[in-house]
């Protein structure tokens, strides 16, 4: 028996999504998977073309209302190979690029797991549901992203459309003095999420075999954040001008983003369960440990675990950022170019996962031509192809179609899509 579970409404997600899923109950098969996709197209691409490209890290910030900063980064390092300045970048303001990336992953991070994705773990439908000494435990640790805002606020201009990056650097810079107080301060919370994770990790673990690909940023030595090759499956790497070499775009007809792909056919993992696939030898002692003691088995490819590697990530990065604090310099802020025309593309890692920014710049300085693809679009496959495996192994037990229903939205949200960024560009 053919039956049709329709998901009008996906909860507790940025921005409006939606699932449909074909079923047949009887014969436990699991046909169409389609996650909807229904804001409307934004356009961003179409936004740069003319702007010169002092403007262009700032528009492109604004296409998401969380990772504002990485967007900036991102946009700003593309145009700097654009116009041939990428080697001329000193490396004390690639560090400051690398705590503000840092930082920007950490606040997303702390909202997604602990507003939206905690409560599936535990049962409830929401934060307010919880008990009151989870609650309790739960609300000290979001009082962390207060820190993490006044951080971006000062080395942005603004903690979510920064003001302040620029090709070339920053417009300004503020004292060391400032940024380290703020920085102790976060270290200093660090000790408070790392017995949040022990308290509650083991119950964010689920078991779900399964085999994708996954992708991530590679650097030989550091986990990074804003350069590096990307790396498939922890095998092949890949530079960034060769991102549109192996992994493509297309459209279909029921979403207003469209899905990525790697080889042409198959759909793939970003986000922190995948950079912590590629960078697990890179991390502080304390998250391996936290990870041995949970008896995870690194790599994986289970989207139940994306949740507790954003918690993972975040205590990472908290230490890296004291780490590049300590020895950055704050001065000089930007280098002098002269305007080129170019072609220039770059990747960074935005918090759900690998962020690429492609731009043509005319002699004049101005933009021709932009591409924009971003973490929660190349994952929008994946999604797909976790609800009907999992669909699949729990149809052998379950016939509760609202049991099944609550299953496809956990799994959504273990992606922490953002869905609003998917749909920069029109494609109907």
């Amino acid at each position: 028996m053919k039956r049709i579970m329709n998901i009008p409404v996906i909860s507790r997600v940025e921005g409006h999504g939606s699932l449909v899923v074909e079923v047949n109950i009887k014969e436990r098969r699991v046909g169409r998977v389609e996650f909807k996709v229904t804001e409307g197209a934004r356009m961003f691409e179409a936004m740069f073309i003319g702007r010169r490209i002092e403007e262009v890290p700032t528009i492109a910030s604004r296409i998401c209302g969380i990772c504002g900063p990485v967007h900036a980064i991102c946009a700003a390092k593309a145009i700097e190979e654009a116009i041939g300045i990428e080697n001329e970048i000193p490396d004390h303001i690639n560090a400051l690029r690398e705590i503000i990336a840092g930082l920007n992953v950490i606040e997303s991070h702390l909202l997604h797991v602990l507003v939206l994705s905690l409560p599936d773990f535990l049962g409830y439908n929401s934060i307010l549901e919880l008990p009151q000494e989870i609650k309790d435990k739960v609300f000290r640790v979001l009082k962390i992203r207060e820190l993490v805002g006044k951080c971006l606020d000062l080395l942005c201009g603004e903690r979510v459309h920064p003001k302040n990056i620029i090709p070339g650097g920053f417009t300004k810079l503020p004292s060391k003095m400032l940024l380290i107080d703020l920085v102790n301060k976060l270290e200093r919370e660090y000790v408070r999420l790392k017995e949040f994770i022990e308290f509650l990790g083991n119950k964010m673990v689920k078991e779900f075999p399964r085999s994708t690909h996954y992708v991530a940023l590679y650097a030989d030595n550091d986990y990074p954040i804003t350069y590096g090759d990307l790396m498939l499956d922890s095998l092949f790497k890949i530079p960034h001008y060769a991102f549109r070499k192996y992994f493509s775009e297309i459209v279909v007809p029921y979403s207003t983003s469209k899905k990525s792909l790697v080889y042409g056919t198959e759909g793939y993992m970003v986000g922190a369960l995948a950079r912590i696939n590629t960078n697990m030898k890179f991390l502080v002692s304390e998250v391996k440990e936290i990870i041995k003691d949970l008896e995870i088995k690194i790599p994986s490819t289970n989207p139940y675990l994306i949740p507790l590697s954003q918690l993972l990530e975040a205590l990472h990065l908290i230490m890296k950022i004291r780490n590049l604090a300590e020895e950055v310099r704050m001065e000089p802020h930007k280098v002098t170019y002269r305007v080129r025309h170019g072609i220039g593309s770059y990747i960074v890692e935005a918090p759900r996962g690998v962020l690429y920014h492609h731009y043509v710049i005319d002699s004049e300085g101005k933009i021709l031509s932009a591409d924009v693809v971003t973490p929660t679009a190349q994952n929008a496959a994946d999604i797909e192809n976790s609800i009907k495996m999992i669909l699949l192994n729990e149809l052998q037990r379950v016939v509760d179609v609202d049991k099944l229903k609550r299953m496809c939205e956990d799994i959504v949200r273990c992606y922490d899509p953002c869905i609003s960024c998917s749909v920069h560009l029109t494609v109907i």
